[in-house]
């Protein structure tokens, strides 16, 4: 028997040809693609991604004494010779926050650009050695989910002339 003999398989095979099955597809494609996309509303559309913010911190102005510099080793400091300076922070007053507190009790690393240890060009432009202390402000998060503890440095600014 022949599709065309049998009345069932014939009417199956018209109701679901290639080209009506293709259609359909492209059909509701088309119709459920913008529905997707307007899903999200106006102000998360206009707006960027938010990562970690928006946050608040509170300073605490202070020294950082510079604990010790040492060169670092060849693969680290690939792009040029760098140097691994550690320093501790030293209030001017007391810290209320618990991050704070704990931030006193350790030592960190200089990263005059937040990425890269200082060169050896850096190292002698502002006169870094152990025991030499910096002006330096501790910034603690008080809200927000950005980077619980930044250090700033206002004398350690780019520029042509050396701190005093």
């Amino acid at each position: 028997m022949s599709p065309r003999q049998d009345g069932k398989r014939a009417s199956v095979w018209r109701r679901f040809s290639l080209k009506k099955l293709g259609f359909f597809t492209i059909l509701y494609t088309v119709a459920l693609l913008p529905g997707i996309g307007c899903s999200m509303t106006g102000s998360e559309t206009t707006r960027g991604p938010l990562v970690g913010g928006p946050c608040e911190y509170k300073s605490y102005p202070g020294q950082a004494e510079i604990v010790s510099v040492a060169p670092m080793e060849a693969p680290a400091a690939a792009g040029g010779e760098r140097y691994d300076v550690k320093f501790r922070f030293i209030p001017d007053g007391p810290v209320d926050e618990p991050l704070g507190k704990a931030a006193l009790q350790r030592t960190f690393s200089l990263l005059p650009d937040r990425e890269m240890p200082p060169d050896r060009t850096f190292i002698g432009k502002f006169d870094i050695r152990p025991g030499k202390r910096l002006g330096c402000t501790l910034k603690v998060i008080t809200r927000g989910t950005c980077t619980p503890i930044l250090f700033d440095f206002p004398s350690l600014t780019p520029g042509d002339a050396a701190p005093r």
